[in-house]
C-alpha cells in the first residue's frame, strides 16, 4: 500500500486535465465521477498509514471545509456548475494532501518550490499568447498573431486579472530565493552565478507580465509581498516599516482618497469604486440571507443578479464573482466554510512565522517566500477572486503544502511533529 501511494501524483496529474477540461474529455453529466476520483487514494492511505489525511495543523479546519462542501453542492441550482466549482476546490485539496504525503517531497521540500517556480515561468511565457485582449496587450499583438495557428487548436484563453493573480503568488517565492544567502549545496562559483541569473530572469519576467496586465490589485499585491520578503531577509528593515506606512497614508490623503480608490477599483467589467461597492454590498446581502448553505458553490453570477439586481451595472455585463476573495468564499460556502477557510489561512501564517523564526538556510528562505506569497494572495484578494473557483485555484493549496513540508523539516530526522504554535 505504501508503494502504491507513490502513484498518487500521477493519478492526480491525469485528473487535473480531466477536471479542467471536462467538455473535451468527459461525457456530459459525468464530471462528478472525476471530482470524486481525486480522493481515490485516501482509502489507500488509510490502509497504509491508518489515517486519510497526513499529519498537519490544518487538518481540523480542512475536515470542516470538506464536510460542509456537500451542503454547498446541494444548495446549488445547477449541479453541473456546482460540481465544476467543487472540482477546482477538491483538486487543490488533493494536491495538498498528496504533496504532504509524498515521500519525495517530504525529504526534499525544495523540489515542490522548484515545481512552483517552473510553473510560474511557463505560465508567464504562455499566458500572454492566450490572454483575452482588453486593449492593454497591443504591444504583444504581433506575437499573438504568429502563435494563433497553434493556440487556436486548443481554444483556451485566460483573463489578464487571473493571469496576474497567479503570477503574483509565485513572484515572492522567486524573489526570496534570489536575495537569499548563497546556498552551500552549490559548491562551484559558476553554479551559484547560474542559479542567481535564472532566478533574476524569472523574477523580472514575472514582474514584467504583472505590470503589463494592468491589474492594479496584482500590482499592489506585488509591492506588498516583495516588501514582506525583503523585510524577512533583512529583519532590521521592519523598524522602518511604520515610517513607510505613515508615508503611504500621507501620500494617499494628499492625492485625494476618492481619486486613488477610483483608479484602484477600475478594471475589466468594473467601471470604478461605486460599481465595486455595489457588488460587495450584494455579496453581503447573500451571505446574510444564506449564512449556512451559501447560494450554491459557483453560482454567484446566476443567483446575485436575480435576487439582488444591480443598479449601476448593466444587466448585459456578466459579473462572475464578488471581486473580493473573502466575500466570494462566504457566498459560495456560507459562514461555516468561510470560517474553516480563514482558519486555514491563519494556521498557515502562524506555522510559517514559527518556522522562519526557528529555521535557517533553505527552510527559512522558503518560509519567507511562502509568507510573501500568501500576503500577495490576500492583498490581491481584496479586489479580486482569481484563485478561487478558477482553473488556477490549486495554487494556494500548493503553497499550504510547502508551508507544512518545511515546518516538518524543523525536527531532527525520524522525529515527527510540528513546531508548537
Amino acid at each position: 500500500m505504501r508503494l502504491l501511494l507513490w502513484l498518487e501524483p500521477l493519478w492526480l496529474a491525469n485528473l487535473f486535465l480531466i477536471i479542467l477540461f471536462p467538455d473535451r474529455l468527459l461525457p456530459e453529466g459525468k464530471l462528478f465521477v472525476a471530482v470524486l476520483a481525486v480522493l481515490a487514494f485516501w482509502p489507500i492511505a488509510f490502509l497504509a498509514e491508518r489515517r486519510m489525511l497526513p499529519p498537519s495543523p490544518l487538518n481540523l479546519a480542512l475536515i470542516v471545509l470538506l464536510l460542509w462542501l456537500p451542503v454547498n453542492i446541494w444548495a446549488a441550482v445547477e449541479q453541473s456548475i456546482a460540481w465544476q466549482a467543487a472540482g477546482y476546490l477538491l483538486l487543490g485539496v488533493a494536491f495538498y494532501t498528496g504533496a504532504v504525503r509524498w515521500p519525495l517531497f517530504r525529504r526534499h521540500p525544495g523540489l515542490l518550490a522548484s515545481m512552483l517556480l517552473v510553473f510560474g515561468g511557463l505560465l508567464a511565457l504562455v499566458g500572454p499568447l492566450i490572454v483575452i485582449d482588453q486593449g492593454t496587450w497591443t504591444w504583444f499583438a504581433p506575437f499573438q498573431r504568429r502563435a494563433a495557428t497553434i493556440t487556436a487548436q486548443f481554444g483556451e484563453t485566460i483573463n489578464p486579472n487571473i493571469l496576474a493573480g497567479a503570477l503574483v503568488v509565485v513572484l515572492p517565492l522567486a524573489a526570496a530565493l534570489l536575495i537569499a544567502p548563497q546556498s552551500s549545496t552549490l559548491r562551484r562559483q559558476w553554479q551559484k552565478l547560474l542559479w542567481r541569473l535564472m532566478l533574476a530572469t524569472l523574477t523580472l519576467l514575472l514582474l514584467t507580465i504583472i505590470l503589463f496586465t494592468r491589474s492594479r490589485g496584482a500590482q499592489l499585491a506585488a509591492i506588498a509581498s516583495l516588501g514582506v520578503v525583503v523585510c524577512m531577509r533583512w529583519p532590521r528593515l521592519w523598524w522602518i516599516a511604520p515610517a513607510l506606512a505613515l508615508a503611504v497614508v500621507g501620500a494617499f490623503l494628499w492625492m485625494s482618497p476618492d481619486v486613488v480608490l477610483e483608479q484602484i477599483s477600475a478594471g475589466g467589467a468594473i467601471g470604478g469604486l461605486d460599481e465595486r461597492l455595489e457588488i460587495w454590498a450584494r455579496a453581503l446581502y447573500a451571505i446574510q440571507d444564506f449564512a449556512f448553505t451559501g447560494v450554491g458553490i459557483g453560482h454567484f453570477n446566476r443567483v446575485i443578479p436575480l435576487l439582488y439586481p444591480y443598479f449601476l451595472i448593466s444587466p448585459s455585463v456578466d459579473i462572475p464573482h464578488a471581486h473580493n476573495m473573502i466575500l466570494q468564499i462566504g457566498v459560495d460556502l456560507g459562514l461555516p466554510g468561510l470560517i474553516a477557510w480563514l482558519a486555514i489561512q491563519m494556521t498557515v501564517i502562524a506555522l510559517l512565522t514559527v518556522t522562519w523564526r526557528r529555521q535557517t538556510g533553505l527552510s527559512r528562505t522558503l518560509a519567507g517566500g511562502v509568507l510573501g506569497a500568501l500576503v500577495a494572495m490576500l492583498v490581491h484578494g481584496q479586489l479580486d477572486a482569481t484563485l478561487w473557483g478558477t482553473r488556477l485555484a490549486f495554487l494556494p493549496w500548493m503553497l499550504y503544502a510547502l508551508a507544512v513540508l518545511i515546518a516538518r523539516s524543523d525536527h531532527p530526522p525520524g522525529e515527527k511533529g510540528f513546531p508548537s504554535l
